[in-house]
């Protein structure tokens, strides 16, 4: 359990403005493509303020610790990243233009983990971590809002589909962005309910999100942000609580969904010859794919190989995460990747201590608990893993749990010494 008057109260330590501004500025595509000046080589705003962000946590920073186990996790993964992209590069020889670049931006989000175990000093720089991968929200929420306005209409079409500020990904990246989010926002409010101050402000980053989740049309969000607030609610020390006012507050938004939202999403279970086009073509992706496996089934192809005409005529991704991993990354390659979903579930599980008096760590460890889950079953139907964009968020949650899992050990340590 933590020490609420040592850990909340207690502040000191060196404010990393840096990773402040990289966790703010990470979901605004819009802003970067636009307004940011891009210098050349992969090198832009996002990389700077990583590389500031990594030197100050050196500086000022704890020391790396060992002990926490998902640290080995991570590494072992950042490595067989590495190897996947030397495989990739051998496979697609000069086609590999660029692979570096793509890499290291999958990557940088992975490794905040470790830049936020090393600037959380304190509980008073936990919540500004916290509060910098919220902040987003509400302009999030206006230009997803700006742009429904510009094509709503009664019934649904594609051209409903907004990214909001991930204008060069997609509506799906988007919705997959907030899912993280709006759980996290809900595991809060659960968690903080009897704080009126912390319950209303979580209240208002949850409805930004949720709204982008609703008006992406995303129907891989829906799906996973039910089952992520599922295992919320079940996960919670009082679930009996929570079933009266789900209840009513499913049944005002199941009769006051937009018919455009309502067809979107009775379309999930449509029958064989009612698929659309996009739901039906990733049958034809995923065997093209998997027979592909089978003939280099245990390193695979290599980093960004799904998409090569050699093993996908169409040129396109497999639209979800687990397969492009088997072609990528092969058999090993999956291993690892079940062990990494492993571990970001287990360190969810050991850090919810409903005896902690500090309520806003328990409202992160719950909501990411569902968020793991949303983001697991969101690979089913594409890649919810790679775009620096949208998971930055969800790894800062993760450095943010691994911190408070740090505290515990240090604070026991502590305990065995005396």
């Amino acid at each position: 359990m933590l020490d609420a008057a040592k850990y909340s109260l207690k502040g000191g330590g060196k404010t990393n403005w840096a990773l402040l501004a990289l966790l703010f500025i990470m979901p605004l595509r819009n802003i970067q493509v636009q307004y940011l000046p891009n210098l050349g080589g992969g090198l832009n705003v996002i990389n700077i303020l990583f590389f500031i962000a990594f030197i100050h946590s050196h500086m000022n920073g704890r020391k790396y610790e060992h002990k926490l186990g998902i640290n080995s996790v991570l590494v072992w993964y950042i490595l067989s990243s590495i190897v996947a992209l030397v495989v990739g590069y051998v496979f697609l020889g000069d086609n590999a233009s660029g692979n570096w670049n793509s890499m290291k931006d999958q990557l940088i989000p992975v490794i905040l983990v470790f830049v936020i175990q090393r600037s959380a000093v304190d509980m008073v720089q936990w919540r500004r971590i916290c509060i910098a991968c919220l902040l987003p929200l509400p302009y999030c929420f206006k230009v997803v809002w700006t742009q429904y306005k510009s094509v709503a209409q009664w019934h649904y079409s594609d051209d409903l589909r907004v990214s909001g500020t991930f204008m060069d990904l997609g509506a799906n990246e988007m919705a997959a962005y907030s899912v993280t989010l709006a759980l996290v926002s809900l595991g809060c409010i659960i968690a903080c309910w009897s704080e009126k101050k912390y319950r209303n402000a979580f209240l208002m980053f949850f409805m930004f999100s949720g709204l982008c989740v609703l008006y992406s049309y995303s129907r891989g969000a829906y799906v996973a942000f039910i089952m992520g607030a599922v295992v919320i609610f079940i996960r919670y020390k009082n679930t009996a609580k929570l079933i009266l006012p789900t209840l009513v507050i499913l049944a005002i938004c199941i009769v006051n969904l937009p018919p455009s939202i309502s067809e979107r999403f009775s379309s999930i279970d449509a029958e064989e010859g009612e698929r659309d086009a996009s739901a039906e073509s990733r049958f034809v992706f995923w065997e093209i794919a998997f027979n592909n496996f089978l003939k280099r089934p245990v390193v695979g192809y290599g980093y960004h190989t799904v998409r090569d005409p050699s093993i996908n005529p169409y040129e396109m991704d497999t639209h979800n995460y687990y397969v492009k991993v088997l072609v990528e990354r092969g058999v090993l390659g999956s291993i690892m990747f079940i062990i990494l979903l492993k571990s970001l579930w287990s360190i969810t599980k050991r850090n919810l201590d409903w005896r902690d008096e500090d309520n806003i760590v328990n409202g992160v460890v719950l909501g990411m608990g569902g968020a793991i889950v949303a983001m697991m079953l969101g690979n089913m139907f594409g890649d919810r893993f790679s775009h620096y964009a949208m998971i930055t968020s969800f790894w800062a949650f993760i450095g943010l749990i691994s911190v408070v899992e740090l505290m515990r050990l240090e604070k026991n340590e502590v305990k065995d010494d005396l």
